[in-house]
C-alpha cells in the first residue's frame, strides 16, 4: 500500500495481440518523481517504445492515464491524459481531454492503462473493478463516435457507461484523428489514428472504488480558498463562464489583430464581430455544459437556428476551431463552423489541424499549384464554406485530395512543392493554433521549442495576453517560455485544467505547491516541484532526440520568420530569424541543454536524476 495518497498503486499493462494484461506497480518513489498523467506516461514511453520505429508499428503504446486529482470532485480535474509518439508530428505526444473516464479508471483500481500490440480484428476493451473483457468491435468498425459510444452502452446495459471512442478517421490512420469521449475530444497529434492503426476502436471503463487525499481537512481548506478566489478572477468568474473560450475572438482579433486569418496570410479578419463569442451566445446559444465538478462551465451547445446551416448543433466551436474552420478559411458564418465542428467530432479529426490543412489547400489553390483537376472540380477558394464541410467525411475516408489533407498541412506541402512548404503553418508537423507566433514573441520561441510543435499547451499565451510578460520584449523571454512550459507540465501531469494559470499563476509558483501538497501528502516545496517539470520536460525532448529532433527543428513557418504582420493593430510585428537564434541560444543555456544541438547535456540529465536516459543516449551514440 503506497504511503501516499491519489494513487491507486498500479498501471495496467494491456497487450492487444496477445490478450494478455499486467499490472506494473505505482512505487512511491516512483510517484514523487514523476507526478501523474504526463510524468508517468513519458517515463513509460521512454523504457517501452523504441523512437525510431513508424507510429503505426505495434509495439508503439498508447498511455491513458489520470494523476492524483482524478476522481475527488476537484474543479478543473475531470479529464484524462492520452500520450503515444505522433504519426503527425513523429515525436512523443500527449493530449488531455474532459470527460467521467478519468474518475472512472481511478474507481476501477487503476491510475491508469498501457496499450500496445495489435488486435487481429477490431476490438473495445471494457474494463471494471479489476477485470478487463477484450470484446468483439467489428460491428462499430466504420461508425461515427457518438454512435459507437452509444452502442456500447446499450450493449453492456449501462447508460452512464464511460466511453472513449474514435471515429472512421482513425481507422483510415488520418494523422490527427483524434479520440472522442462524450462530446470532448483529446484532439491533437493523431492518438486516434494509433488506436485505429491497433483495431481498437473504444475503451469502456466503470468502477465502484473511490479515490483519496492525504489531508482531507487541508483539502478542504484549499477548496474553500479555491471558491473564494475564482469569484475574484473575471476570466473564470465571468467571460467563461458566459461565452466560453469564443470570448477570445473580440480580445485576440480585434483588439490585438493576432487571429490568424486566410491562412496567416494576414491576422486581422475584418469580419471578426460576424464570428465573435457575444454573436454566438446572442443568437446560437442553447445551453452551458462542463467537466465532471467544473464549476467555470466553459462548454456551450450551440445550434445554427436559420440561414444556410440551420439544424447544425454541436457542443462548441471552441476559440481555436473559430480559427481553424473560420478565420483561416476567410469564412464567417458561424453556422458553418458549428457544422463543421459537429462532423470533425463525429468522424474523429482534431478540428485544429483539419482546418489549418485545408486553408493551407485553398493557398495552394489560390496560386495555381493545384488545380480544380486535383480536387474533383471544387473549387477551393478561401470562404467556401461548402468545401470546408464536404472535405471532413472525404477526409476522413481518405477519399480524393482529402487523402493529402488526412497527411496534415507538412506532408502536403511535400507533395505539392512549388516551395508551399512556406506556408504551412505547422511547427514538427503540428499544426499552428490561433495564438500568434509574430504578435506574442513567447509563443514564437514556446511553439519552436515545444515538445509537441505547435501546440499552445506546451507554452503559454495567456500571460502575455494579460501583460504578467511584454509580448514584443525580447529579453527574458527564455526565461518566461521555461516557467510556462512548466507549469503546462505539472498541469498535464496532474491532468488539470490549464485554465489554473489565471489563479495559480502562469510560471510555478506557491500555490501551485499548496494545491499538490494535500491530496498526495507529498510536502513538496516549490523547487522540488520545478525539480520534477524539469525532469519530465528532459524525458520528452530525450525521446525527442532518439528520433532525430534537433535545434535545427527548433523552428517557425518562414511565412513567420519573414513576413510580418501586414495589417490591423499588430501590424509590423514578428520574430526574425536572428531574433529567434538569440532567444534560442539564452533557452539551451537556461536550460542545460547543448545550444549547438539542443540534446539536453549530461549534467543536466544526472542532476534530474536521469542517469539512465543520459547512459541510453550515450549507448545510441548521442552525443550529450
Amino acid at each position: 500500500m503506497m504511503k501516499y495518497s491519489g494513487y491507486k498503486g498500479k498501471v495496467l499493462a494491456i497487450n492487444l495481440t496477445t490478450k494478455k494484461t499486467s499490472s506494473i506497480e505505482i512505487t512511491d518513489e516512483f510517484a514523487r518523481k514523476y507526478l501523474g498523467g504526463n510524468g508517468f506516461a513519458v517515463r513509460y514511453i521512454f523504457d517501452m517504445v523504441d523512437p525510431r520505429m513508424d507510429a503505426f508499428d505495434a509495439t508503439n503504446v498508447v498511455a491513458m492515464m489520470t494523476g492524483p486529482f482524478q476522481g475527488i470532485n476537484s474543479p478543473t480535474a475531470g479529464k484524462y491524459y492520452m500520450a503515444t509518439k505522433s504519426p503527425l508530428t513523429n515525436g512523443y505526444f500527449d493530449s488531455v481531454s474532459g470527460g467521467f473516464i478519468g474518475a472512472q479508471i481511478k474507481y476501477a483500481g487503476y491510475d491508469g492503462f498501457l496499450i500496445t500490440g495489435k488486435a487481429d480484428k477490431p476490438t473495445y476493451l471494457f474494463v471494471e473493478d479489476g477485470k478487463v473483457e477484450f470484446r468483439p468491435a467489428e460491428k462499430l468498425w466504420g461508425r461515427l463516435t457518438g454512435e459507437t459510444q452509444e452502442m456500447i452502452k446499450e450493449e453492456v446495459g449501462d447508460p452512464n457507461l464511460c466511453v472513449s471512442a474514435i471515429g472512421p478517421a482513425g481507422e483510415n490512420l488520418v494523422r490527427y484523428a483524434c479520440v472522442i469521449t462524450e462530446y470532448r475530444a483529446a484532439g491533437r497529434g493523431g492518438v486516434g489514428a494509433v488506436l485505429g492503426s491497433k483495431k481498437l476502436k473504444a475503451v469502456a471503463v466503470r468502477g465502484s472504488g473511490t479515490n483519496e487525499v492525504a489531508d482531507p481537512e487541508a483539502y478542504e481548506a484549499w477548496m474553500q480558498w479555491y471558491k473564494e478566489e475564482a469569484k475574484k478572477v473575471p476570466g473564470l468568474a465571468v467571460g467563461l463562464p458566459t461565452y466560453g473560450t469564443p470570448a477570445l475572438v473580440a480580445s485576440i482579433g480585434k483588439m490585438l489583430g493576432a487571429m490568424g486569418s486566410y491562412n496567416h496570410k494576414t491576422e486581422f479578419f475584418q469580419n471578426w464581430e460576424n464570428i465573435s463569442g457575444e454573436r454566438l451566445k446572442k443568437e446560437f446559444w442553447d445551453k452551458d455544459t462542463a467537466c465532471p465538478a467544473c464549476p467555470i462551465a466553459c462548454s456551450k451547445v450551440f445550434s445554427a437556428k436559420s440561414g444556410k446551416w440551420k439544424g447544425a448543433i454541436s457542443e462548441g466551436p471552441e476559440y481555436e476551431t473559430i480559427y481553424s474552420l473560420g478565420s483561416m478559411c476567410g469564412i464567417d458564418d458561424l453556422g458553418a463552423i458549428i457544422k463543421g465542428d459537429s462532423l470533425c467530432d463525429e468522424w474523429g479529426m482534431d478540428t485544429v489541424s483539419y482546418g489549418v490543412a485545408v486553408s493551407f489547400i485553398m493557398e495552394a489553390y489560390e496560386k495555381q499549384l493545384i488545380t480544380r483537376e486535383n480536387t474533383d472540380g471544387v473549387e477551393f477558394k478561401f470562404g467556401n464554406d461548402d468545401a470546408m464541410i464536404a472535405y471532413i467525411e472525404k477526409t476522413a475516408k481518405r477519399e480524393g485530395i482529402g487523402n493529402l489533407i488526412a497527411e496534415g498541412s507538412l506532408r502536403a506541402a511535400r507533395v505539392i512543392g512549388g516551395g508551399s512548404e512556406r506556408f504551412a503553418i505547422q511547427v514538427k508537423g503540428l499544426e499552428i493554433p490561433g495564438h500568434s507566433a509574430r504578435a506574442l514573441r513567447g509563443m514564437s520561441l514556446g511553439y519552436a521549442t515545444a515538445t509537441r510543435g505547435g501546440s499552445h499547451h506546451d507554452p503559454r499565451p495567456t500571460g502575455e495576453y494579460a501583460g504578467a510578460s511584454d509580448r514584443k520584449a525580447v529579453e527574458g523571454k527564455a526565461a518566461w517560455v521555461i516557467g510556462t512550459q512548466q507549469m503546462t507540465t505539472i498541469g498535464d501531469s496532474l491532468v488539470n485544467c490549464h485554465f489554473l494559470e489565471r489563479l495559480l499563476g502562469f510560471t510555478l509558483t506557491q500555490k501551485w505547491v499548496d494545491m499538490i501538497n494535500p491530496v498526495t501528502g507529498f510536502g513538496y516545496t516549490l523547487e522540488e516541484l520545478t525539480t520534477v517539470a524539469e525532469r519530465i520536460l528532459d524525458l520528452e525532448r530525450s525521446f525527442n532526440v532518439r528520433t532525430g529532433i534537433r535545434r535545427k527543428d527548433d523552428t517557425l513557418p518562414r511565412r513567420f520568420l519573414e513576413e510580418p504582420i501586414p495589417e490591423g493593430p499588430s501590424q509590423g510585428m514578428h520574430t526574425d530569424e536572428p531574433t529567434l537564434n538569440r532567444m534560442l541560444d539564452e533557452f539551451y543555456v537556461i536550460k542545460g541543454w547543448d545550444p549547438k544541438t539542443g540534446i539536453p547535456t549530461k549534467e543536466k540529465l544526472i542532476r534530474m536524476g536521469l542517469e539512465d536516459v543520459a547512459d541510453r543516449l550515450a549507448k545510441e551514440g548521442i552525443s550529450c
